[in-house]
């Protein structure tokens, strides 16, 4: 019973635990019940608010990134358009700038570019500068002076998200610096007698000793009373206003004026010369720029046209004592009343060669203007020449041996037509076809090959020359050819020898030298297809007479172009 009782619990108590046991161990061993997973995984009571708080600060944060990049994208906006605005502005008060304006005549034309660029005008501000009205500025003070403008713009520009935090707008700012371009410019002006053909065979007028003379003081405006001459010196002396507009302490733009007839005398007045010079240094005189309009304008009152000596011959060995005598060269031919009939070369007679009689040295004019930029350049500024001539290219300059007192050295210059008999037939020192080009090396090299070579050297580019250059490097300066009068039409059908196509030998060469002068490639004529030789196209002008040159000018004057610079 012992054994029974004694074993029984035993048993029992090992295999069958009491229910508080069951319940405890129940209780230990079940994870699911009384939050046994939050505290396995390191949760308590109250954190869910927590996380909310974190993730609506980083809602926040996410909210601002997209506000600022908002709003950072629209200063882009804003500032590539103020930039834009600045710029055309700029270039607008500088073209003020070259017409002589006011500060206040500049800035207003800067507002309404930015105007007409959709700026509002209640949401900016505006300021102009040029050397005179910020002096201590070394971008707008130059040496040499350039026609700098600068245009500065300040922008409130509204925001969309940093308002919310107080940001209204912000303030942004472009500033610009436009150039009206300085000039170098060289006037080339024709002298030959033909300048004093308005008046009729048999007026004393059409003698150049007469009409150079007449009105010693200029009371109409300018001395001398030739025409169309005088014509050619108001025009010129309207575009040297222009050019010129400034004080000469303060301008920026340079003018050198070269003046041509024949091509081997010394005397400027007869010959092919630069006509302000710098004698500083006596045994070296230089050719020099002006920026004095007083100056300009003086000298061109005093130019006079292609006036050489009476002739006579060596067997005259006592002339009348009124009487100045030549034999070299042209020379003033009067019929036996002393009645002026026209230039004559007494040399040329005994000689047989006709190269010294002609004075229309334009490839020589053409030489001296090329060769100006290279004195006291400026590579920034628009380099310019003006070519105005009444007739064909018939003389050029003379070769190094040539001697005007050795016949043997005869022709004088590249004139290989020149042996006439007995009489000089028009055209002098050029062949009949103005489409043919030789080179300098060939026999018949004349006055027109020279000329178009001469042009190419003012015109064509410097690098990377056109092909239609043949190789040659230029200036790459800007040229406008002038033609005045019937005598730049003239084909020789009419009283000498008949061009080959029946063009005018000078208007043809006219066209090539502003073709080159256009864009620096005489092959992208912009004249090609207009045929009617008194009609302006690209770089070239015909005026039938003289009061039309006014009117050229002013047109050439005003296509010259702005730029900018930052």
């Amino acid at each position: 019973m012992d054994h029974n009782i004694l074993g029984r619990p035993a048993l029992a108590s090992q295999l069958r635990p009491d229910a508080a046991g069951l319940r405890r161990a129940h209780t230990y061993t079940n994870p699911m019940k009384r939050g046994g997973i939050v505290r396995q995984f390191g949760f308590r009571r109250g954190s869910s608010g927590q996380a909310l708080i974190l993730l609506a600060v980083a809602f926040l944060v996410l909210l601002a990134f997209v506000g600022l990049t908002t709003d950072v994208g629209i200063l882009f906006i804003y500032m590539g358009h103020l930039r834009r605005a600045v710029d055309a502005a700029s270039l607008a008060a500088a073209a003020q700038y070259r017409e002589g304006r006011t500060i206040s005549e500049m800035t207003a034309a800067a507002m309404q570019v930015m105007h007409l660029n959709g700026v509002d005008p209640g949401t900016y501000t505006i300021e102009v500068d040029i050397c005179d009205t910020a002096p201590g500025d070394r971008r707008l003070c130059t040496t040499p002076r350039r026609k700098l403008v600068r245009v500065t713009s300040n922008l409130a520009v509204p925001t969309a998200f940093l308002r919310l935090v107080g940001v209204e707008n912000i303030q942004i700012s472009a500033s610009s610096i436009g150039e009206a371009a300085s000039l170098d410019v060289v006037l080339v002006i024709d002298l030959s007698e033909s300048m004093a053909w308005d008046a009729p065979p048999g007026d004393p007028m059409r003698d150049p000793s007469q009409c150079n003379a007449a009105d010693p003081t200029g009371a109409d405006g300018f001395k001398g009373e030739c025409q169309p001459f005088e014509e050619v010196k108001r025009a010129a002396s309207g575009f040297v206003n222009r050019i010129l507009n400034r004080p000469a302490g303060a301008e920026e733009d340079r003018l050198q004026i070269v003046t041509f007839a024949n091509g081997w005398n010394s005397d400027p007045d007869l010959g092919t010369q630069y006509r302000f010079i710098d004698y500083s240094d006596p045994l070296h005189p230089r050719p020099r720029w002006t920026s004095d309009a007083g100056e300009a304008l003086a000298l061109i009152n005093n130019l006079n046209i292609y006036e050489p000596d009476t002739c006579y011959t060596p067997a005259n060995s006592v002339p009348p004592d009124s009487v100045v005598n030549e034999y070299y060269g042209p020379c003033r031919f009067y019929n036996s009343d002393w009645s002026y009939a026209w230039l004559d070369c007494l040399s040329c007679w005994d000689s047989g060669d006709w190269s010294a009689l002609p004075t229309t040295n334009i490839g020589g004019g053409l030489l001296r203007a090329g060769n100006m930029f290279a004195f006291d350049t400026r590579q920034e500024a628009l380099w310019v020449v003006v070519l105005l001539t009444d007739g064909m290219a018939n003389a050029t300059d003379r070769e190094e041996e040539d001697r005007l007192d050795d016949f043997s050295t005869y022709p004088i210059g590249f004139c290989p037509d020149a042996q006439d008999t007995p009489f000089p037939v028009f055209p002098l020192c050029q062949d009949e076809d103005v489409t043919t080009r030789h080179g300098s090396g060939h026999a018949a090299y004349d006055a027109d090959d020279y000329a178009r070579d001469m042009a190419d050297f003012v015109g064509c580019f410097p690098v990377n020359p056109a092909a239609s250059c043949g190789g040659v490097t230029g200036q790459g300066a800007i040229i406008f050819a002038v033609g005045l009068g019937e005598g730049v039409l003239e084909n020789g059908c009419g009283w000498g020898t008949c061009e080959a196509h029946s063009k005018p030998y000078g208007a043809t060469l006219l066209r090539y030298i502003a073709a080159v002068g256009y864009d620096g490639d005489a092959s992208s004529d912009p004249c090609d297809s207009v045929s009617d030789y008194t009609e302006w196209c690209g770089n070239y002008y015909y005026a039938p007479s003289g009061p039309q040159l006014s009117r050229i000018f002013e047109d050439i004057a005003s296509r010259i172009f702005t730029r900018i610079t930052h």
